[in-house]
């Protein structure tokens, strides 16, 4: 796969995947967004509901204060005045809607029923509000649960009403009762008072609840406003006796009122054993709404019903359905955009790094002038520039190397040539310089002490010993024999070398420091060589430090590209070299030691026998704050 083609792969899954992550949060978001927004709306509708019910129970309330504080009223109780009773209660029932309106005596026999005007002479005295309301001085109202005994003595239609089979429903909690044995009413009793606050009677009046319709209709009209969705009622209400309809608009399969059907159970156990209101999706019947319900409480403060809002919960879905369609063909399309965008910009960036690794391809093959035209001032810009720069550097490089190649080849024919040139001077002046050296030392001896003869001939002998040394180092350095290689520990040639020159650097105060690496690598070598090669540069170090310094001596192991190795580094603290003086340390005679000091063939003899060795030695130098010489020989696994 090329690069262009990764690239555009990498684009497309960043986007595909952005793009996926934002599908699935815009979604999520949308879905519950309409979600929370049709579980307000329910809250809002049920509060509407639940001021719609406290407003028809206000509206008793005031009927029966305004008709308890009339002071004609107040004089017909107390005379059981019943023509003008009878008009007025009556007037007053049907003006408020209610379905029961009595009034009693103080001690709560009926004086007279504007529903029921045959019936006067029973007892309200054990009626839960008659009683508030006698012992209280107010006006009490509530919602009660009035048996079918009392309702059929009320009005027989009432209890006929009441009487509401319990229907299967699904989703309900199972029940055995075949039908409800109570109505549920809203209730008032007001106290009627003479001109001096006495007691003279006391008016009571309620609504049955049971399939009276008027509530939650009224409900629905005012707060759906009758909308209509795919043939059903957006939005239902109803109230409930227990968990049994007993008023609603929810409508059955058949299309009428769905009276009798009960709620589901999870509903059932929130409201009105939790007595906690429920707010979410709920079955209803036969669809699903977003539903609210709450307690209804009767006097006593028992959860007797339920009031219940719901909207058809298939609207928000379909509408959240379709934004989320929506979302999802906007989403595709800015997928689609920014997978073009993604193209163009991967085939941008490759066509410069196809440019590149061709051009790089030429450098390999050896042609560094090849160069790229830089066309912008981003990355891809930055790294053109780098590209060319590394051109030029590897070109001047080349030609570096190139001519550090040819100062190598040149130092080695000089080498050769001085190495040739050295064997044939050594071997003709040796035998004459031994000659000179032993006939020296006899006249030396024969000469008296203190003579001029014998100071001169002093003077002949050293110079013929230095001459001996020279051409022992030209012996040296011109030998052609071939190392006796072996394996060697570095460390232990490195602590012999030390040895050997010990006294030398105790007359001249040098304070030697020796750090070994403990995984130094047996080398293959001629110890008495590198030996050589070891004494030769620490006692350079030495002559380096006249008034003493530090020697550090250490070894180290490595590998690189050619593999293993091992290398030994000898450090100073002296006088250093010049740095015009670096690119000569090398050449035969060549020395920076006063004369007499030195042949200048040390360094040279060690460079031999270094490079014979397959390794290389190197020499790094600050005036005035000393030397540093590394010796680094190749690791073999094997002779």
């Amino acid at each position: 796969m090329t690069l262009r083609q990764r690239l555009i792969l990498s684009i497309l899954c960043v986007v595909a995947i952005s793009g996926g992550v934002s599908a699935l949060i815009g979604g999520w978001l949308i879905w519950h967004q309409f979600g929370q927004e049709a579980e307000n709306r329910v809250r809002q509708d049920l509060n509407a509901a639940r001021e719609f019910y406290d407003h028809r129970i206000a509206i008793m309330e005031d009927a029966l204060r305004y008709t308890a504080l009339g002071e004609r009223f107040s004089q017909a109780v107390e005379t059981r005045d019943l023509p003008y009773l009878a008009p007025r209660l009556t007037r007053v029932r049907a003006s408020a809607g209610l379905d029961v309106l009595s009034v009693a005596d103080p001690s709560g026999g009926v004086i007279y029923r504007a529903h029921r005007p045959d019936v006067a002479g029973d007892s309200l005295a054990d009626d839960l509000l008659v009683r508030s309301a006698v012992a209280g001085g107010e006006v009490v109202s509530g919602t009660m649960l009035v048996s079918l005994a009392d309702l059929e003595r009320e009005d027989p239609t009432l209890a006929a009403r009441a009487r509401i089979p319990v229907l299967p429903t699904a989703r309900a909690e199972a029940s055995s009762l075949p039908e409800l044995t109570d109505g549920m009413m809203i209730c008032s009793a007001a106290p009627v008072r003479g001109p001096e606050g006495e007691l003279l009677g006391v008016l009571r009046a309620g609504v049955l609840l049971n399939r009276n319709y008027s509530l939650v209709d009224q409900v629905q009209n005012t707060v759906f406003r009758d909308e209509q969705y795919r043939g059903k009622p957006i939005g239902t209400a109803t109230i409930f006796q227990d968990d049994v309809r007993i008023s609603t608009n929810v409508r059955s399969e058949d299309g009428g009122r769905a009276i009798g059907t009960r709620v589901s159970a999870p509903v059932r156990d929130r409201v009105l054993r939790q007595r906690k209101t429920w707010v979410g999706p709920a079955w209803v019947v036969n669809d699903k709404y977003i539903s609210a319900y709450e307690p209804i409480y009767d006097i006593q403060e028992q959860a007797v019903g339920m009031l219940y809002v719901g909207v058809l919960e298939r609207k928000y879905s379909d509408l959240t359905l379709r934004m989320l369609a929506l979302f999802v063909l906007v989403t595709l399309a800015g997928l689609l955009a920014a997978a073009i965008v993604g193209w163009r910009l991967a085939d941008g960036i490759s066509r410069p790094i196809r440019n590149l690794a061709s051009a790089s391809s030429v450098i390999a093959q050896g042609e560094f002038s090849q160069t790229l035209p830089v066309r912008s001032d981003d990355e891809i810009g930055s790294l053109t520039r780098n590209f060319n720069t590394m051109a030029r550097s590897l070109q001047e490089r080349e030609e570096l190397l190139k001519e550090d190649a040819r100062l190598q080849l040149t130092r080695s024919e000089r080498l050769a040539a001085v190495g040739r040139l050295a064997a044939g001077v050594a071997h003709e002046i040796n035998n004459p310089l031994t000659g000179v050296l032993t006939f020296a030392h006899i006249l030396r001896d024969n000469a008296p002490e203190g003579s001029r003869d014998r100071e001169d001939l002093e003077t002949l002998i050293a110079a013929t010993v230095r001459c001996k040394d020279i051409v022992r180092g030209l012996l040296n350095f011109s030998r052609q024999s071939e190392p006796q290689k072996a394996f060697h520990d570095l460390n232990d040639i490195l602590r012999q070398a030390i040895h050997l020159t010990r006294n030398q650097a105790l007359l001249s105060q040098v304070t030697i420091v020796e750090e070994y690496a403990a995984d130094a690598p047996p080398l293959f070598l001629d110890v008495n060589q590198i030996q050589q090669v070891a004494v030769n540069v620490i006692v350079n170090a030495i002559d380096a430090m006249p008034e003493g310094g530090r020697l550090t001596v250490s070894t180290r192991a490595g590998a690189d590209d050619g593999g293993p190795w091992g290398e030994f580094e000898i450090a100073d603290t002296g006088c250093g070299i010049p740095q015009d003086a670096l690119d000569h340390i090398f050449d035969p005679f060549f020395t920076t030691k006063p004369p007499g000091k030195g042949t200048g063939l040390g360094l040279a003899i060690a460079y031999g026998i270094v490079a014979e060795h397959g390794g290389r030695i190197d020499v790094s130098s600050e005036a005035g704050r000393g030397t540093v010489v590394a010796v680094r020989l190749p690791a073999k696994s094997e002779a």
